[in-house]
């Protein structure tokens, strides 16, 4: 199913792409003459993306041997743990910057953001007892069959995992004076999903010698910080309501992440739900408008809200075209200095193919915020629909 899904989306963003050329060439020959139609500006997305294969297939091709150069076998060993550290350190700070970026009417200190993402990296240790417990003591662990493991997805592993994350989003939010805004919720549920997220990532990187980075890049950690915002977007609702009223949105909002993180997980792990692993993707799809529209809700909450402030979509999309492209493009270098040319190859076709539209799609799809307040597009309002409403300004005040 999984190949099946991918050659659809293929498939679109073929037509994407063409429908593309086709604007590229009627822009052209409406504005050739004109001295405007040739500045970078107006071309830098082709020329980014270009400029990055051509760089990347170069330094493949010219300056890496057929076979790895690493022939010592603790050098492979200190190769791939530095720099995947490094790479898996990479993500999380694109990510990062990201979010910090959409922060615009009471930006946070980017100490705040290192104290969280340091306390994401400390609680996720958590996880190995506490799965532990659950395995050892409980008797209850993953064995084939497929009620069992979905139940096991979400408690032994969507449960633990969003229980250490939302533990450093817990500790800050009791700073007033630091969390003043409901987008900052979002902001720091999130942060302590990267700092998870950074030690998953080495773990997986060094593991798979490099072959999982775009995977860990475009769809975990994504998926991480979209979970952790749901549970973000309950403590808001929880912290501006009273007591008593706001625990079952606190509690729902635990449940439900835990719920799509088990979800996410269940079609990767049970080898009967691996046949329909595609449906993972496909939820990954839909789960990412969820987080774009708990974003962009809090944003416009803000009580710092202002006309003057401008969150500029086109830098965003820039942003993230060129930084993730970038990491697709080294994880190809890496693969190269690791196993070979031929293999870097192979790797970085493979990896167009299985991740260029996503690449595409997520970079586009993070970067059409609409700031205005309370404003909603069309396309926001189914979910809406099972979102709570952000606290009003008096809800700040008192």
């Amino acid at each position: 199913m999984w190949n099946t899904i991918n050659v659809i989306f293929n498939i679109v963003g073929l037509l994407l792409l063409f429908q593309f050329v086709r604007y590229k060439i009627s822009d052209y020959r409406e504005h050739k003459d004109s001295i405007h139609f040739w500045r970078f500006d107006r071309h830098k997305y082709v020329a980014t993306v270009g400029g990055l294969l051509l760089a990347g297939l170069i330094i493949i091709e010219v300056f890496l041997p057929s076979v790895s150069p690493l022939k010592d076998e603790m050098q492979r060993i200190s190769f791939n743990t530095y720099l995947g550290i490094a790479v898996a350190l990479s993500i999380s700070t694109i990510w990062a910057v990201y979010l910090r970026k959409l922060d615009i009417f009471d930006p946070e200190r980017w100490l705040n953001i290192f104290i969280v993402f340091a306390l994401g990296c400390i609680t996720v240790w958590m996880v190995f007892p506490i799965s532990d417990f659950i395995k050892g003591t409980l008797h209850f662990r993953l064995n084939g069959d497929t009620v069992n493991d979905f139940f096991y997805c979400v408690i032994g592993i969507g449960m633990v995992e969003e229980f250490v994350k939302m533990l450093p989003l817990l500790i800050i939010v009791r700073y007033k004076n630091i969390v003043r805004e409901p987008y900052d919720f979002i902001l720091y549920a999130s942060v302590s999903a990267l700092g998870f997220a950074f030690i998953e990532n080495a773990m997986y990187i060094q593991k798979s010698n490099f072959f999982a980075i775009n995977g860990r890049a475009l769809m975990s950690t994504v998926a991480h910080m979209t979970f952790s915002s749901v549970v973000g977007y309950s403590v808001m609702v929880y912290t501006y309501k009273k007591a008593l009223k706001g625990w079952p949105y606190l509690l729902g909002g635990f449940v439900l992440s835990s719920v799509m993180h088990g979800f996410y997980d269940f079609w990767l792990i049970n080898p009967v739900a691996k046949q329909l692993s595609g449906l993972t993707f496909l939820f990954f799809m839909l789960s990412t408008h969820f987080w774009f529209t708990m974003k962009n809700k809090t944003i416009n909450a803000s009580r710092f809200y202002t006309p003057h402030r401008r969150l500029i979509n086109d830098r965003l999309r820039y942003f993230l075209i060129f930084w993730l492209m970038t990491i697709l493009m080294v994880s190809a270098i890496l693969i190269g200095i690791f196993h070979g040319n031929d293999t870097a190859n192979q790797f970085l076709r493979g990896q167009i193919l299985a991740f260029g539209f996503l690449l595409y799609y997520l970079s586009f799809s993070f970067s059409r915020f609409k700031i205005a307040p309370k404003m909603l597009s069309a396309g926001q309002k189914a979910f809406d629909a099972v979102i709570p409403d952000e606290p009003m300004k008096e809800s700040y005040d008192s």
